[in-house]
């Protein structure tokens, strides 16, 4: 039976003699004698010391385990450092501790412990030490709860270092948390990537026009997804990024696609600088992206040339995003776009009603097409 106590990082020097009075403590209500208190103290000390100021930052992690018919404290001492060259020189007494990484009172170790190992390579040193308690193993549930309060009371005793240390904590886990979501972008963005490219030849393979129109848009809605993880990858936000400059990539990604030698469309992208979260960025990619593919494809019919303007602003609360042409428009008798029932326009529709926004489509002068979206940077930010 083994129980976690406590798992302390030590990175200043604050940290270790935050570790000593725990462990006091713990040895302590263990009923360590004075001898027996001094030595594992000192063990766990050296160790800590030891990661701390060979590889700049470790961690203590305490727990009480039974061992035969004793109680025992057991401690786990690990770094991310470099490791310790020439370990088993070091322990057998040939060397000192030399180079980086831990080194330093190794040897030490094994004799102020009841068990010790020691494991290190390139990523990294783990130390686990060992201290047999007079405690017998059948009240094992009573010095658990005898050690949880002696380190509960170091707590009260100072709140603020407890405070600081909780806060250090939040902070770590946060940053982890971002590290995790820009992997899971990158891998991510590396199956879009792969999934594009099998459309992409598809499409260059088809030789039904029916077939190609399909997949060019199909690759175009994923590419507008592709370029938000792209995106979240350059950002310092993982959850959130740059509206204008995302659109700018849908846009040249839509030139890119369509522009041919028999029509060239010059698109331009201007807005306000607004950071969204990047659900909101995926749904306003697609919308974008499905917008400029229909006025490649219906706007400019017998012209060699146009222009299309995509901006987006904010006002009074809301995104309003306008999608605008300077192609045939609607003739009187056209059906109306936004009541089509096109895989595009539902989608559109459905991406709209997400945010409880509304549509405007005016055919009089080209095609301009407005959505207004409910947005408020603060609930933005913590939906995000």
């Amino acid at each position: 039976m083994s129980t976690a106590l406590i798992t302390l990082k030590i990175d200043t020097e604050q940290d270790v003699l935050r570790l000593r009075f725990i462990a006091m403590a713990i040895t302590k209500s263990l009923q360590f004698g004075t001898f027996s208190q001094t030595r594992a103290v000192t063990a766990l000390l050296e160790a800590a010391r030891n990661a701390q100021q060979h590889a700049a930052v470790g961690r203590a992690r305490l727990s009480l385990q039974e061992h035969g018919k004793k109680v025992a404290l057991r401690a786990i001492i690990t770094d991310q450092g470099p490791g310790v060259e020439g370990l088993e020189d070091i322990l057998r007494g040939r060397r000192g501790g030399t180079g980086p990484g831990l080194g330093l009172g190794l040897r030490g170790l094994s004799r102020l412990s009841d068990h010790h190992a020691i494991r290190s390579g390139p990523e990294g040193t783990e130390i686990e030490l060992l201290f047999l308690s007079p405690v017998k193993s059948d009240e094992m549930i009573a010095s658990v709860q005898a050690a949880t309060d002696a380190i509960s009371k170091i707590r009260d005793a100072d709140p603020v270092a407890e405070l600081a240390e909780q806060n250090r904590v939040l902070l770590e886990a946060l940053t982890e948390r971002d590290l995790l979501m820009k992997e899971v972008h990158h891998r991510t963005g590396n199956n879009l990537a792969l999934i594009g490219a099998l459309i992409r030849m598809s499409r260059r393979g088809a030789e039904a026009p029916e077939t190609v129109s399909v997949l060019s848009d199909l690759e175009a809605r994923v590419q507008s997804v592709i370029r938000v993880h792209e995106q979240l990858q350059r950002s310092a936000r993982v959850d959130h990024l740059q509206a204008v400059p995302f659109l700018q990539e849908v846009a040249t990604n839509a030139e890119g696609a369509f522009n041919s030698d028999s029509l060239n469309v010059s698109v331009s992208v201007r807005g306000d600088d607004i950071e969204i979260p990047s659900s909101m960025a995926i749904d306003l990619g697609l919308i974008t992206g499905e917008l400029l593919t229909n006025a490649y494809k219906h706007a400019f019919v017998g012209r060699e040339q146009g222009n299309i303007l995509v901006e987006l602003t904010e006002q009074d609360d809301a995104l309003r995003l306008v999608i605008a042409d300077d192609g045939r428009g609607l003739a009187e008798g056209d059906a109306r776009p936004e009541r089509s029932g096109s895989l595009g326009w539902r989608m559109i529709r459905s991406m709209v009603g997400k945010y409880a926004g509304t549509t405007e489509v005016d055919g009089s002068n080209g095609m301009r097409v407005q959505f207004t979206l409910p947005f408020a940077r603060e609930q933005a930010d913590r939906s995000a």
